[in-house]
């Protein structure tokens, strides 16, 4: 073999693939890529001696909102473009494509052209307040990446002293957070369903650790899981109908599904160790989560419908001796999830066909929850929450206006 051949793998979890051609010419270099990811070529960057990196582009948008809330929506718009790292926002004559429009106290009528001026859709979005904003900005993003936004999306997390910690909803850019408990004592766990309509949870509210579920719009909530011991870590399934869960009722921590109702109750694992922090494939027909049966805490997949033996458990090789929390993407990929390496948690991602994983931060992170476009997560680190472009590996502050923040969930 030539010795100056040189194998480069790249692996990087989101499905814009990184364009990045590499030319060694007559002597072998050391390479070390850091570039900024999109799914859009670009001009070339020229870097030491020879070697040559692709370095992409982003689709500019110009966006100019006319009418009575014009200027605040074209700045919400912006905001949100700019954050899905896939599309730059630029003033409205000198972009790719034009977002334009009109809003008002109703909602907003939005159009999108390319440079040609050939219209992409026109169309009324009539969400409240800023959500209209939020979901004009989700149809350009579906319509210039393909992928879908997800500004518009519900964002739920605990808050608050550790003895304290209440439940919270904002909108994904940190506005409009507010308290959606007043318990004044732990809650933990929440999970959104997929339409961000119901959230359940863990609280000690009645002295011990039981389930509760919340109709976020009419604001009922209703015990559904409280049996003896430990009732913790509910997860929604895809449909919404059921919610996996670790109960200690029979013993060890163990994971189950039960219907959102309370009933049809389902044994899913049976080990010597502790599962927690059941997650749903997005077919509903799997579940991934953490045990220790094997010692320390490790990943593992079984079916959503049967009893699985430990030695039935499809254990998932991380090469991290700690995982928790996993959290399947919404297009069935990846698995995030939360390691320690050295002391520190960090993020890590499992690719579930190739069945590798790799760390995809380096400053600290947990808890991560993935976004519908299953290129971006939110993650907790220190008391504050960010958003995580996992092919850029850039991390953005969501900004709160309360503070331990932890424990995030995303609707999708």
């Amino acid at each position: 073999m030539n010795p100056c051949r040189m194998a480069v793998h790249l692996i990087f979890p989101s499905h814009l693939n990184l364009l990045a051609n590499v030319k060694l010419l007559s002597t072998c270099l050391p390479l070390i890529l850091l570039v900024g990811l999109s799914g859009f070529p670009g001009p070339q960057l020229h870097a030491q001696q020879g070697v040559v990196v692709s370095v992409p582009t982003l689709p500019r948008v110009g966006v100019s909102i006319s009418g009575a809330l014009g200027s605040g929506v074209t700045e919400i718009v912006s905001a949100d473009l700019k954050r899905t790292g896939m599309i730059s926002p630029v003033s409205s004559g000198s972009g790719d494509y034009l977002a334009s429009g009109e809003a008002g106290e109703s909602g907003v009528t939005g159009r999108l052209v390319n440079k040609s001026g050939a219209a992409i859709f026109n169309q009324t979005f009539t969400g409240k307040g800023r959500l209209a904003a939020h979901q004009f900005a989700d149809a350009i993003t579906q319509a210039v990446t393909n992928l879908p936004g997800f500004a518009a999306s519900r964002l739920a997390f605990v808050a608050g002293p550790t003895r304290t910690q209440e439940l919270y909803l904002a909108d994904m850019d940190g506005f409009n957070a507010r308290a959606i408990t007043h318990d004044g004592t732990i809650s933990a766990s929440p999970s959104l369903n997929r339409d961000g309509t119901k959230l359940a949870y863990t609280s000690y509210k009645s002295g011990y650790p039981d389930i509760y579920l919340i109709d976020l719009a009419s604001g009922n909530r209703t015990r559904i899981a409280f049996f003896p011991g430990i009732n913790t870590g509910p997860s929604f399934s895809p449909d919404g109908s059921r919610i996996a869960l670790t109960l200690s009722k029979d013993g060890n921590p163990e994971i189950y599904t039960m219907s959102t109702d309370g009933g049809s109750l389902t044994r899913i694992t049976r080990t010597r160790g502790a599962e927690t922090s059941p997650s749903w494939s997005p077919t509903g027909d799997r579940l991934v989560y953490s045990s220790d049966d094997r010692g320390s805490p490790q990943l593992f997949i079984s079916s959503a419908s049967s009893t699985a033996e430990s030695s039935d458990m499809d254990h998932l090789v991380t090469g991290n001796s700690y995982c928790t929390k996993p959290d399947w993407s919404p297009d069935g990929k990846w698995i995030a999830f939360t390691t320690r390496v050295g002391g520190q948690f960090q993020i890590g991602v499992f690719d579930v066909a190739n069945r590798t994983a790799q760390l995809i931060t380096t400053s600290g992170g947990q808890d991560p929850a993935w976004t519908r476009d299953s290129r971006h997560l939110v993650y907790a680190n220190n008391g504050h929450l960010y958003l995580l472009d996992t092919v850029s590996r850039q991390s953005l502050p969501i900004e709160m206006s309360v503070s331990g923040c932890g424990e995030p969930t995303v609707s999708r």
